[in-house]
């Protein structure tokens, strides 16, 4: 147990060769799936305005799926 700079009381976790705060990690996790979630929503939206440009979108739609699947299955260890 240690005080970070975050302000939180908390335990240290080694990663490589730099210990981080547990409630930092937490954060960064929480924000780096923040930013797949919205990367993916943007590649849903150009789909969507491809499709409607009449562009032939067939496999896109089947690798979206199959990426928002494995978005969802991130989970911090």
């Amino acid at each position: 147990m240690g005080k970070c700079e975050c302000g939180s009381e908390t335990d240290w976790q080694e990663m490589g060769s730099t210990w981080i705060c547990v409630t930092c990690r937490g954060e960064e996790i929480e924000k780096s799936i923040k930013e797949l979630k919205d990367g993916f929503e943007k590649m849903e939206q150009a789909e969507r305005n491809m499709y409607k440009m009449k562009v032939d979108t067939l496999s896109i739609p089947d690798l979206l799926d199959n990426l928002k699947k494995e978005i969802n299955k991130i989970k911090a260890a």
